[in-house]
């Protein structure tokens, strides 16, 4: 999997014009049809999306190119599960934060318990993004979490992503920067910046 640009034209002539990267071996990537149908919910639609898979031309392995405006095994947009996330750091709980967002409490408590569980290697893995992205930051200022230092670096990391490389809706940064694996439950290592 490799996350790319929300915006298929683009995918399309970076795949065409061999300036996608395989990430496992850095060859160039080739258009390989489509992978499978997924659900993607939106904070007040849903929709069906196919996205496009590649081929490296070096070690011939296949990758789904997924939007940044998902996370690996997720059917909901990152920007709602960011909002969970940041609701839950001014004092709101699981259930409150489920019916503003119109989702199943069981599911919400999931992405809590999971960025919780991973909090302190977020916190350090975005630290390092907001360092290497603005050399103007020194240091990061502690919040009273551990939870709530991850959402400092987060948005510290993806406001300086935005500012240096461009405009992209923050939660997509964050997608982008962790490889889609923000609440994964793998122990697969996230992108570093180069």
């Amino acid at each position: 999997m490799l996350i790319v640009w929300n915006d298929p034209a683009r995918v399309e002539r970076e795949l065409l014009d061999g300036s996608l990267r395989c990430p496992h071996c850095a060859g160039v990537l080739r258009p390989w049809g489509s992978a499978r149908s997924r659900t993607l919910r939106a904070r007040s639609s849903t929709a069906e999306l196919r996205p496009r898979r590649a081929r490296c031309a070096g070690c011939a392995r296949t990758s789904v190119l997924l939007p940044d405006v998902w996370l690996a095994r997720r059917v909901d947009e990152a920007a709602v599960i960011g909002t969970a996330l940041r609701a839950h750091a001014t004092g709101s709980g699981h259930r409150k934060i489920a019916a503003m967002l119109r989702r199943p409490p069981e599911t919400v408590r999931g992405w809590l318990r999971r960025f919780s569980l991973k909090a302190e290697t977020l916190r350090s893995h975005f630290r390092h993004w907001a360092l290497a992205l603005d050399a103007r930051l020194d240091q990061i200022e502690p919040q009273d979490s551990v939870t709530g230092d991850a959402l400092e670096s987060i948005g510290l990391a993806t406001r300086a992503a935005s500012v240096l490389l461009g405009p992209r809706p923050p939660w997509c940064w964050a997608s982008a920067m962790t490889g889609g694996m923000l609440l994964s439950n793998t122990n697969s290592p996230f992108p570093v910046p180069r």
